[in-house]
């Protein structure tokens, strides 16, 4: 079980502490994420810290804890709300249930209390939800198509763009870009979005063991396509490794049917980890002399690590007539350069 982050809201600061040191006994579990000493201040702390559970007390400054208890369930109903007061007398407990608190607990608690408390009201109330999201929507499990090139200025981002463009629209899908390229990414210039959020954002605040996290990093280009926007300097591409693209993808991969993956140039671990897991890798290629060189290599190190026929297509990007090799002449060089350019002859897709 992932921990349970807590928000603790108390007027008292005394009372907040003594909260806080019961609830580090029990590191494994629960991690405090933040505190609030009124009402208002909740709600300013619950998009930055994006508890599960708020333990709220009754009696509040500014705006009263049944008040703020209703705010909370209307604007954030994935957050459950367990309610603290010294009053024990049942109307208190009926108040609290009716402004949308999922548990109610005695002040004072000892530890066993409190911990039992958080957990169990946490495990019902997820448990629940997720039963009612199931019911509702079937889970995606998205396929990933994965644009590679071993040269740059092939058009290989431009490709990968329209692409999910495409999808997002034509086909109705839910459609997740990733500008994996993450030294040199271009997606964020060719949709004129420079000052967004990018992956290195997500990955220095701490946000991405969930999608629900991550999801505020990802710039909504329509009703059906988030694009990930790779960062915007070279030397941020160091702290971004194979581990974290893993677990990045792991949360992602649930939330679309679709998810286009524009790769860097190299062969590198997180490079290799986006081709192994892709369901089609289409490798771009010009057709200039030293772009079919390169295409030859990347194929032949697509071939050694066992990538099969189904997996890879090749796509040559005709972007320029009047420059570079024509088809006849290319199909004539497929015979010529590599036999397992001429094997991937019958699958070429040339964009004209």
């Amino acid at each position: 079980m992932n921990k349970i982050k807590v928000l603790i809201a108390d007027d008292i600061e005394e009372t907040r502490n003594v909260i806080k040191k019961i609830l580090k006994l029990d590191k494994e579990n629960i991690e405090v994420v933040g505190e609030a000493d009124n009402g208002e201040e909740v709600f300013k702390i619950i998009p930055k810290v994006k508890p599960d559970v708020v333990l709220m007390d009754i009696n509040m400054p500014v705006l009263n804890g049944l008040e703020a208890t209703e705010k909370i369930t209307t604007e954030y109903p994935s957050v459950m709300v367990i309610i603290m007061s010294v009053q024990a007398e049942s109307e208190y407990l009926k108040k609290a249930m009716f402004h949308g608190a999922k548990e109610y607990i005695i002040k004072p608690f000892n530890y066993n209390t409190l911990i039992e408390t958080i957990t169990t009201t946490y495990e019902k109330c997820r448990e629940r939800q997720v039963k009612l999201t199931g019911s509702a929507e079937k889970v995606k499990d998205a396929k990933t198509i994965a644009f590679f090139s071993s040269k740059g200025g092939v058009g290989k981002s431009v490709l990968a763009v329209n692409t999910a463009i495409v999808l997002s629209k034509e086909s109705d899908k839910k459609v997740l870009l990733m500008d994996m390229d993450l030294q040199f990414g271009d997606i964020s210039m060719l949709v004129n979005k420079y000052n967004e959020k990018t992956i290195l954002d997500a990955v220095e605040d701490g946000q991405i063991d969930s999608y629900e996290n991550i999801k505020p990093y990802l710039y909504k280009y329509n009703n059906n396509l988030d694009i990930f926007f790779a960062p915007q300097k070279p030397e941020a591409a160091e702290y971004i490794t194979k581990e974290t693209i893993e677990k990045i993808m792991k949360d992602v991969r649930k939330e679309y049917d679709v998810i286009v993956v524009d790769t860097g140039i190299n062969f590198n671990d997180s490079t290799l980890y986006i081709l192994d897991m892709a369901q089609k890798i289409l490798m771009v290629s010009t057709m200039e002399i030293m772009a079919l060189k390169n295409t030859k290599l990347g194929l032949k190190v697509m071939e050694s690590v066992g990538y099969d026929k189904d997996k890879v297509k090749l796509v040559i990007n005709r972007f320029n007539v009047k420059y570079g090799i024509n088809k006849k002449k290319w199909r004539r060089l497929l015979r010529m350069v590599s036999l397992h350019l001429y094997q991937m002859k019958k699958r070429l897709l040339l964009f004209q």
